[in-house]
């Protein structure tokens, strides 16, 4: 897609987005208009379709996934807080499933989600983590802090890594 002139306004339609979404922001001069696809589109399917072709053949899986112990951090823990899954201040565990299960719900309108970026964000949860190589079974442990110290995304990944070296 080309760039807009300065001062122009570009629509965008989501199939991830609630057909009666239609919402508004500007950025460096040009006006953005982003909305759901038409209603009565199976929103999920479309959803889903559309995230596996952004992420098809951009990443690896990793074999150790299936099996390592994982920790997730940030993105994942914010959505399974919002899904009521783990508790804001202790965090918990979530399945894979879990993520995919929540994006069918909400994707398909039997959760009024306050945030309506909520079923993309559900659909691309899911869809990455299996592209990784997550089977739905696969627990992952969610936490905000370890020892009081606030986490990152990129956190998850490393601490596992370090927790593989003291068991060898």
């Amino acid at each position: 897609m080309d760039a807009p002139p300065l001062g122009g306004s570009i629509e965008l339609v989501s199939p991830c987005l609630p057909p009666e979404f239609s919402g508004r922001w500007e950025h460096a001069d040009v006006l953005y208009t982003v909305r759901g696809q038409r209603a009565g589109e199976p929103v999920y399917q479309a959803c889903l379709n559309k995230v596996q072709k952004v992420l098809y053949r951009k990443l690896t899986k990793a074999s150790e996934a299936a099996d390592a112990d994982f920790y997730a951090f940030s993105f994942y823990y914010d959505r399974a807080v919002d899904l009521g899954v783990i508790d804001e201040k202790k965090g918990g565990t979530i399945r894979v499933s879990d993520y995919i299960q929540a994006a069918e719900r909400v994707c398909s309108g039997l959760l009024e989600p306050q945030r309506p970026f909520l079923c993309l964000d559900l659909v691309y949860i899911s869809v990455l983590l299996q592209e990784l190589g997550f089977p739905p079974h696969k627990q992952l442990r969610l936490a905000r802090t370890i020892n009081q110290v606030e986490t990152s995304w990129a956190l998850g990944a490393t601490f596992q890594h370090l927790e593989s070296w003291r068991k060898h």
